[in-house]
C-alpha cells in the first residue's frame, strides 16, 4: 500500500487558493496542480518578480540559465545508482536526431525504471550522438550505433546480437517514429513475439494502449516488446545513473537487402513545417517579399511565416507559425521581420536555435533568440544570397 500514489484533498484546496495562508508553505516544492485529477503546470511559479513587485516572464533566458546551473548542481549531488554486476536488463531505443533528449526519450527511460528491481539495469541505445546528461536522465548503460548509413539489417543484426548477449526482460521502443516502430517489429517478428503497440500509460503492470476507434483503449499484459508514445511514464527523480559505456560483440557484416543510395534531393517547400529542420520565417517587418523567397531557396529553408504576414497575404496560410498555425520543432528557426507576438513564441518554443532578424532591439522576438541582428531585413537577407553564391549573381533578378 505505501508504493500507492494517493491525492491529498486539502493540499489541493490550499495550491487552489493563492490567499490561504499556508499557500506558500505548501507551494515551495509543488510544482504541479492536481485540478481534476489531471497534472498541470502550476502559472503561479512561472517568471520573477520585478523591482516594482509586478510578475514578469523572463524571455531573454538569463532565468532559464541559471535554473540550469541550479539544477546541473542539485544532480550533481543526488545520489548515485550503481549497478556493478546487473542481474537483469531492459534495453530503450532511441532513434531521435536530436543532440537533446526528447520528452519521450525521458518517459522511455522512466518506463523502464519502473519496471526495473534493484539488480536491473537500464541500457540505452542511440542512433545519434548526445548532448544531454544521460546519467540524469536514467542510463545505466549507453550504446550509440552509426547512424551515417541508413542500414536497418545491420542495425536489426546489432540488436539481435544484444538479445542474445543481454536476454533483456524489456525492449521499449517509440512507436511513431518511423526507424524505431519499424526497427521492434523487424525485431518482435524475428524472435517470435507479440509486441505491446501504441502504450501511453503504464499502471500496476499494464499498459494502457490506444486501439483502433480513438475513443476507446485497452490495458495490455507487458511483452518483452514494447512500442509506447509519449506520457507513458513519469521520468526519474532523485537520482542518477552511472551511463557507462556498454561493451557489445562487434557484428560480423551482413548483406543489406536496402542499398544506401546516399541523399536525394528535396525541395524545402515541399517539406510540412512541422517536420522541417530548418525555417525561413517572415513577418511584417519585411518590405521586400520577392528577396524573401529567393533568400529561403539560396539558404535550403522551408518557409514559414507571422500571422499578420499570412493576414496581410503575402504569405499562404499553410506557412503560418504559432499557436493558431503550425507548432514548430525545427533546428535552426530564423525570423526576419517578425516582432514575437506570445501565439507565435508558443508555436517555436522548441525550437533549438533561434536567430532573430529586427531593427527594433526591445521586441519579445529578440529576447527570445539565441543570435540576434539588428539591421535592415532586405540588406541583409541580399547579403545571405550573396555570400551563399559567392556573389556571383545567380539571383539578381530580384526586383
Amino acid at each position: 500500500m505505501d508504493d500507492i500514489k494517493r491525492r491529498d484533498p486539502r493540499k489541493e484546496h490550499i495550491l487552489r487558493n493563492r490567499l490561504h495562508p499556508q499557500y506558500d508553505e505548501m507551494a515551495v516544492d509543488h510544482d504541479l496542480l492536481m485540478s481534476g485529477g489531471t497534472n498541470r503546470k502550476n502559472p503561479h511559479k512561472q517568471g520573477y518578480l520585478s523591482a516594482e513587485g509586478i510578475k514578469r516572464i523572463d524571455r531573454s533566458g538569463a532565468a532559464v540559465a541559471a535554473a540550469g546551473v541550479a539544477k546541473k548542481q542539485q544532480e550533481q549531488s543526488l545520489p548515485l545508482r550503481a549497478i556493478v554486476n546487473p542481474s537483469h536488463y531492459i534495453v530503450v531505443f532511441s532513434d531521435s536526431d536530436s543532440a537533446k533528449l526528447t520528452v519521450l526519450d525521458k518517459d522511455m527511460l522512466g518506463l523502464a525504471h519502473s519496471l526495473a528491481d534493484g539488480g536491473t539495469a537500464v541500457v540505452m541505445i542511440n542512433l545519434h550522438n548526445r548532448e544531454d546528461d544521460l546519467a540524469s536522465a536514467g542510463a545505466d548503460r549507453a550504446l550509440t550505433l552509426d547512424a551515417a548509413n541508413y542500414s536497418p539489417d545491420n542495425w536489426l543484426a546489432i540488436l539481435q546480437t544484444i538479445d542474445t548477449e543481454l536476454s533483456p526482460k524489456h525492449w521499449i521502443f517509440a512507436d511513431d517514429t518511423l526507424v524505431g516502430g519499424d526497427l521492434a517489429r523487424r525485431l518482435a517478428a524475428s524472435l517470435g513475439v507479440r509486441p505491446v503497440t501504441r502504450g501511453n500509460l503504464y499502471a500496476e503492470g499494464t499498459l494502457n494502449c490506444g486501439g483502433g476507434d480513438a475513443s476507446k483503449s485497452v490495458n495490455r499484459k507487458l511483452s518483452r516488446i514494447l512500442l509506447v508514445e509519449e506520457q507513458v511514464a513519469d521520468p526519474i527523480a532523485g537520482f542518477i545513473t552511472e551511463a557507462s559505456s556498454l561493451d557489445v560483440t562487434e557484428v560480423a557484416g551482413v548483406i543489406p537487402k536496402v542499398t544506401d543510395l546516399g541523399g536525394v534531393a528535396v525541395d524545402p517547400a515541399d517539406i510540412p513545417l512541422a517536420e522541417t529542420r530548418f525555417i525561413l520565417s517572415g513577418g511584417n517587418g519585411i518590405r521586400n517579399w520577392a528577396l524573401f523567397h529567393q533568400c529561403a531557396q539560396a539558404l535550403g529553408a522551408t518557409e514559414g511565416a507571422s500571422r499578420v504576414a499570412v493576414d496581410n497575404g503575402h504569405m499562404p496560410r499553410t506557412t503560418q507559425v504559432g499557436a493558431t498555425g503550425t507548432y514548430v520543432n525545427a533546428k535552426i528557426y530564423i525570423a526576419v521581420g517578425i516582432s514575437g507576438a506570445i501565439q507565435h513564441l508558443q508555436g517555436m518554443t522548441t525550437c533549438e536555435t533561434v536567430i532573430a532578424l529586427n531593427t527594433d532591439a526591445n521586441c519579445e522576438m529578440i529576447k527570445r533568440a539565441d543570435l540576434s541582428i539588428i539591421a535592415d531585413s532586405s540588406e541583409v537577407m541580399q547579403a545571405l544570397v550573396d555570400a551563399t553564391f559567392g556573389g556571383k549573381g545567380e539571383l539578381d533578378d530580384v526586383g
